[in-house]
């Protein structure tokens, strides 16, 4: 059992609660008012699978290897965006929001963040409850990092609200049994199909080629969708348990709204922001793990070596330093990549580093950057409308950037690849592949199986 019960100070939360009152009154529009305090060091996945009790949306987001866990539950407020400006209007939102809260200190006010691949058009039923992109402070967010744990209390507070009368609608994260599931023995077999066939998906990948042999694109990223059907609720958290232990080098994360939950393990950061130090990764090129240690290494080693790895990988190098380069006054870019080894697939990984040198956000970083071509193309926009022409289906949130910030700027935002849509009996799983000059169909769709394994093994079914 975890019990998490945050107690305020009685006199800073006082002083602040009348701070937040009298700003309120004097603009005469709610004011975000946040209260933090320590907190001991938790299972943050058993703390989410706890939060589902409350019925209310939840957050998980965890990176095993780097100690680093966020569980953000319930909404003091959220922005629904909608729309090609939806990075823009989450950026203003924040300012706004983030700019005005009362709080003892503003590196605890954390908001939420995730966005649609692509602002195109309606969404599809199934997510429907994402929109194009929403933006969340919580009720309460549980943050560790570092062996020290922090836990953050919002609300908004009304204009003419008394100081007293001030109550954060979670005091205390349940005190029901959070234990985590065993693995199933015996996983409940899913029914599963391709929403395009394996013949249709190769003929979009030779008609891709096409377009690439015209010199009017470089690359474009094809992905797939796979239908799940269970006899019974799909249980995210035990999903997420499964990938934490067999994918502790990646982002494990979750965004529950309503009665679907988006989750993932991605290896691939978008940006990360640190004062005025900026990270992001280069990952494109892909190769299976080797049957032992020998053949493992002339994977790599024939990874390295692909030319059109190489190419495929160097896009992506360029386009997110062209999109760096301006706002930072100085860029590290190895000049070759390196290999990153996961538990089924080695990819090819270029760090950037850089130090900005002018005010930017991390969310004006996901904008400048978002979608790289690892997940859409190049060019952009010729990329994203044959993507839409072959695609038959709603990417959703797959492949877009899902994260968090807080009031000064920093924050992280990692690319929501091996990835899947959950709702109740059913699953949905998305994997994509960069299709350039000399794509091979078979090849591509080996791969793009390759990259579905990860998920399907964590619902058990592989």
């Amino acid at each position: 059992m975890i019990i998490l019960q945050p107690r305020p100070a009685a006199e800073e939360y006082s002083e602040l609660a009348a701070r937040a009152c009298a700003e309120a009154a004097r603009r005469r529009e709610p004011v975000l008012l946040s209260y933090a305090c320590d907190a001991d060091v938790l299972d943050a996945l058993r703390l989410y699978r706890q939060s589902a009790a409350l019925g209310r949306d939840a957050v998980y987001w965890e990176q095993p290897s780097h100690g680093r866990a966020l569980v953000a539950v319930g909404a003091a407020t959220s922005v629904t965006l909608r729309g090609p400006r939806r990075f823009a209007d989450a950026a203003a939102a924040w300012r706004a929001l983030a700019g005005g809260a009362i709080a003892g200190d503003r590196r605890d006010i954390v908001a939420l963040a995730g966005f649609a691949f692509a602002a195109d058009g309606e969404r599809a039923a199934h997510w429907s409850a994402f929109g194009d992109g929403a933006l969340t402070v919580p009720e309460l967010l549980y943050r560790c990092d570092g062996g020290r744990a922090r836990v953050t209390l919002s609300v908004m507070v009304q204009p003419g609200q008394a100081a007293d009368d001030v109550r954060f609608p979670i005091s205390a994260l349940l005190e029901t049994p959070g234990a985590l599931p065993s693995p199933a023995s015996a996983p409940v077999p899913m029914g599963q199909r391709d929403t395009v066939s394996a013949d249709a998906w190769g003929r979009a990948v030779t008609a891709l080629t096409a377009e690439i042999e015209t010199g009017r694109v470089e690359k474009v990223v094809l992905a797939r969708e796979v239908a799940l059907r269970s006899q019974q609720a799909v249980d995210e958290t035990e999903a997420l348990a499964r990938l934490r232990r067999g994918f502790p080098a990646t982002t494990v994360f979750a965004f529950r709204r309503g009665s679907a939950c988006f989750i993932g393990a991605t290896p691939e950061r978008l940006v990360r922001v640190e004062g005025r130090r900026v990270r992001a990764m280069c990952l494109a090129g892909s190769a299976r793990r080797g049957a032992d240690e020998q053949d493992d290494a002339a994977q790599g080693a024939a990874l390295l070596a692909d030319a059109k790895e190489r190419r495929e990988h160097q896009l992506v190098v360029r386009a997110i330093t062209d999109a760096l380069r301006p706002l930072c006054r100085d860029l590290d870019v190895p000049a070759e990549p390196v290999l990153l080894r996961m538990p089924n697939v080695q990819h090819l990984s270029t760090p950037v580093e850089g130090t900005l040198d002018h005010e930017a956000s991390v969310l004006d970083l996901v904008e400048r950057l978002h979608p790289t071509p690892a997940v859409g193309g190049t060019p952009r926009a010729e990329a994203l409308r044959l993507i839409h022409e072959h695609e038959p289906f709603d990417r959703g949130w797959y492949a877009g950037p899902v994260g968090w910030m807080d009031a000064g700027g920093d924050g992280e935002f990692v690319v929501a690849i091996r990835s899947g849509l959950i709702r109740g009996d059913e699953a949905r799983l998305f994997a994509g592949c960069g299709i350039v000059a000399g794509s091979d169909p078979a090849r591509e769709f080996e791969e793009s199986s390759m990259k579905l394994r990860p998920m399907l093994w964590a619902l058990g079914q592989s």
